[in-house]
């Protein structure tokens, strides 16, 4: 489908929307225009979370798009996106699908991407940078708020086996923080829990997570968005924990990990044993909650253009 002008963002920015067609469901991107047809930097592509869309990036997106081409998309169920028949569409699988056919999209069979992702995002992120196979389509890796699932589960193993009460303490209080994982196996009652006001239920998650009270994102979300956001992932948690691809080992990409130290999701212990599975690792730690890229936006929007500056032949030191 020809691309067009997305009406949801500024006109300064100079994104398009763009369809990206999989056969089970549409893919609605918004990316730079390309005005040189010559370019030969690698697009950073966005990956969001739960509960969000492409629209939690705005500021990453206004932030980069002077100095790198950019791009973000809905995942498959989420905004502009459409949803799958079933559960089955919603396999870990088939998102690591969604991220290729995005990346052909912007730069073709044998281009790469600066991936970034947040949240849900960046588990996506780590499995498809774990998987040689696809690791050649990116140039590096930007995980936020996302640690690396073996390495979190080793890390959680291990302290489960010491036998002490404050490791003991720490497993427990990462279990309470991950409650909602565990509500969402549930039939029926999350969707009824989230959808009763989504938009209420939206705005609470992210103000709890570190979101300004005067961000922009909170005074323009709607019912049909927050509900699009909310409800279709619950499957993506369903698929996730009942049939599970193993968690990717070594890594071995460039990987910039971003650490928010007052996560209400993840304790920062659970990034300890990632710098075992990436040799070649660069880690920022913020004092700030599980929305960083939102509320500390030009410190992560340094971070993410010093970082893939280093990467891109010709931009670096």
């Amino acid at each position: 489908m020809p691309p067009t002008t997305d009406p949801r963002t500024s006109p300064e920015l100079a994104l398009e929307s763009v369809v990206v067609e999989r056969g089970d469901v549409r893919l609605h991107m918004v990316r730079s225009k390309v005005a040189d047809p010559h370019e030969r930097r690698a697009p950073v592509l966005f990956l969001h979370g739960f509960p969000d869309s492409h629209a939690t990036w705005s500021r990453q997106l206004e932030g980069l798009a002077p100095m790198h081409p950019i791009a973000a998309f809905d995942q498959r169920g989420v905004a502009g996106s459409s949803e799958p028949r079933g559960p089955e569409g919603y396999r870990l699988s088939r998102h690591l699908d969604d991220i290729d056919a995005v990346i052909d999209e912007l730069v073709g069979p044998d281009g790469q991407v600066h991936l970034v992702g947040h949240d849900w995002g960046a588990v996506l992120g780590w499995f498809f940078a774990g998987d040689r196979a696809r690791a050649r389509r990116l140039r590096s890796f930007t995980a936020i708020a996302g640690p690396h699932p073996m390495a979190m589960r080793t890390m959680l193993r291990d302290r489960l086996l010491r036998h002490r009460l404050a490791d003991l303490a720490l497993v427990a209080d990462q279990l309470r923080r991950s409650w909602y994982i565990f509500l969402f196996q549930l039939p029926g009652l999350p969707e009824l829990y989230l959808g009763r006001d989504p938009v209420s239920m939206w705005i609470r998650v992210h103000r709890a997570g570190g979101v300004r009270r005067d961000d922009p994102e909170l005074q323009t979300i709607d019912a049909r968005l927050a509900r699009s956001t909310l409800i279709p992932p619950l499957a993506l948690y369903r698929q996730a924990l009942r049939g599970m691809v193993d968690p990717p080992r070594t890594v071995e990409v460039p990987v910039c990990l971003i650490v928010p130290l007052r996560d209400m999701a993840l304790t920062p212990e659970l990034y300890d044993k990632v710098p075992e599975y990436v040799p070649d690792l660069e880690q920022h730690r913020i004092d700030a909650n599980h929305w960083v890229h939102r509320s500390h936006a030009a410190e992560v929007n340094q971070i993410l253009h010093d970082f893939i500056s280093r990467h891109e032949p010709g931009l670096g030191p």
